[in-house]
This record gives C-alpha cells, structure tokens and sequence, in this order.
C-alpha cells in the first residue's frame, strides 16, 4: 500500500509539472492581468479538475465508455471550445502597441475563473484518464473503492493546485522576460488549435 501510494505520488507530480493548456492559460492571465487573475484561473482550472475527480469517484464517467454516442458529442463540443479558445487568444496587438505591452484591460474574476474551469471540463479525456489511472493504485479489497478514488483523486487535484498557483506567481515575476519573447503570445493559441485538430481527427475516426 505504502509502495502504490509513492508511486501514484510519483505519477502525479510528473503529470503535473509536464506543460499542458491549463499550466500554459494561467501562465498567460498571470502575465498580461497580474498574479491574482492568474491565481483565479488556476483555481477555475482545478475546480475543472475537481469535476471529473467526483465523476471518477462515484462513477458516472463510465457513462462515457458505455455510451460511445455521448462521448463523441462532448468530445466534439470540447473541439469547437478550443477552436474558440485559440481564435479569443490570438494575438491582434500592432507594432504600436508593443510598446503598451504591460497594459491590459482588467478581466472580470469570475470570467478568469470560469474560462479556466471550461478548458477542463471541455476535456473528456481527462475524466478518461482518472478512470485509467486510478484503478491501478486502489487495492481490489477496497471498501468503500469511491473513498479511495475521492481519496486519490483529491491528490492529484491538490497536486495540479500548487504546480498552477506556482506557475502564476512565479510568472509574474517573470515578466519581463517572457514578454521580450515574441514567440510566446502565439504559443497558447497554436497549442489550443493543434489540439483541437488530434481531438477533431480523433472523433471523426
């Protein structure tokens, strides 16, 4: 038990340090709204997690594999929503206002929140994962077995809470530099629609 433990402590950490959308969108609020809209948005992408947690738990995201139908309509809704969310992240900003790079107009709490929750939740997969992950660490005599999927699930959800926040604040602090990497603005929104496109691939399959 002890050993399952370490080596799921293990695998979350090494899931959550590897860059992936969410890491790469709280990094983004972080630098052009400062270090509490980007905490907010970690937070939102964490309660996204948080979601297919208590699916995975009790559940209810076998509904997925059971009804392949289901799967494929929300995994299709979360290609449209990346599209979108490549598309809004785009960087439009001329050579005039390079110069105004650390002025951004404030972005609404809730909206930092809300919009980070959706780039998860907007994932099937990653339900998909909780179910294909969790199992190998929870003993067959388990009892209650959703105790230790809520149990493990919650630590790999605290897991991705201190990768993001720290990701938030220490992106801040990093602003200048990031900022003189042109490349940067373009590399959220080319993540969204690069995956958008395996996912749209992959449905269509």
């Amino acid at each position: 038990m002890n050993y399952g433990f370490l080596s799921f402590s293990l695998a979350v950490l090494i899931i959550n340090l590897s860059p992936g959308p969410a890491m790469l969108y709280v990094m983004n609020q972080s630098l052009k709204h400062g270090v509490r809209t980007g905490l907010r948005a970690a937070a939102g992408v964490e309660f996204g997690v948080f979601c297919y947690v208590l699916l995975a738990a009790f559940g209810l995201v076998l509904i997925f594999k059971e009804v392949p139908l289901l799967y494929r309509a929300v995994q299709l809704a979360g290609t449209f929503y990346l599209l979108y969310l490549a598309y809004t992240f785009w960087p439009c900003r001329t050579a005039a206002d390079a110069a105004l790079v650390s002025e951004h107009p404030p972005v609404p709490a809730n909206y930092a929140f809300s919009k980070g929750m959706l780039i998860n939740l907007s994932n099937p997969k990653i339900g998909l994962f909780f179910i294909s992950l969790l199992p190998q660490f929870v003993p067959p005599d388990a009892n209650p077995a959703w105790l230790y999927f809520l149990l493990y699930g919650l630590i790999f959800n605290m897991g991705g809470i201190l990768v993001n926040m720290t990701v938030g604040l220490a992106a801040h602090s990093l602003t200048a530099t990031i900022q003189r990497a042109t490349w940067f603005d373009y590399l959220l929104p080319v993540l969204f629609f690069v995956i958008a496109l395996f996912a749209f691939a992959q449905a269509m399959a």
